[in-house]
């Protein structure tokens, strides 16, 4: 199996290549590198329950004015490592804040719980401008390292909220068998839903359905909360 660090070194081989290619030059936001993962590593490691939270890939929002990695923009190093670890603790972004009310569900958290989630993306993580559904074709020119990525990680639990094309993507690349072991509407909604699948008879990855680019967006806490629930007790 790939190691982190190897993983680490490629990513970046590959960010400074894709600086230089004229179909991506423009669009990787200056003064940033590859973000592998959110939030403490070696904790997460170390949790009973492995809770893994997924989006597209990184906005152009981690970095300019926030300066949340200003201090590690030009090569992979130790110093990489802890400012991914410690990305939680020093003005993370408020949109994980949709994400992380759900987690204590799984005894789970960013930081401060019995199990430390951590967060990748699905497609790239490099951080671009526009976001990922918002490139062209020939701008989402990415390997993605999602595969690698999750056979490191070895998740017990993936919480995303993407579309079906995006969700089937995910799956795809999580393992080879896919069954769907939960699936709740909530009542007078349209298409506003909570669905699970069990991979490879031992990750679990649910997904919400995505209003408008908010996850779990358009249903209520309480019906997501319920469903989330639910789906614990089946792990």
């Amino acid at each position: 199996m790939e190691s982190i660090e190897t993983l680490i070194s490629t990513i970046w081989q590959e960010f400074e290549n894709l600086k230089k290619r004229p179909e991506t030059t423009g669009i990787i936001v200056p003064d940033s590198m590859p973000l592998l993962w959110f939030g403490d590593l070696p904790a997460y490691e170390k949790s009973s329950l492995r809770v893994l939270t997924v989006s597209k890939n990184p906005s152009d929002a981690e970095f300019g004015m926030h300066q949340r990695f200003s201090s590690v923009l030009t090569e992979p190093s130790v110093a990489y490592q802890t400012v991914l670890n410690q990305y939680f603790k020093h003005n993370p972004n408020k949109w994980f804040h949709q994400l992380a009310k759900f987690l204590p569900i799984f005894d789970a958290g960013y930081e401060d719980a019995v199990n430390t989630a951590l967060h990748i993306d699905l497609f790239t993580p490099i951080a671009t401008k526009p976001v990922w559904p918002g490139l062209g074709d020939k701008q989402q020119y990415f390997n993605m390292k999602f595969d690698q990525l999750v056979k490191i990680l070895a998740p017990d639990v993936i919480l995303t909220s993407l579309s079906v094309a995006n969700l089937n993507i995910l799956l795809k690349h999580s393992g080879e068998k896919v069954v769907e072991i939960f699936n709740e509407s909530e009542p007078g909604k349209s298409a506003k839903y909570v669905k699970a699948y069990r991979v490879d008879d031992h990750l679990v990855v649910i997904n919400g359905r995505n209003f408008q680019g908010t996850y779990f967006g358009g249903m209520s806490a309480a019906f997501v909360s319920d469903c989330l629930r639910k789906i614990r007790e089946v792990l």
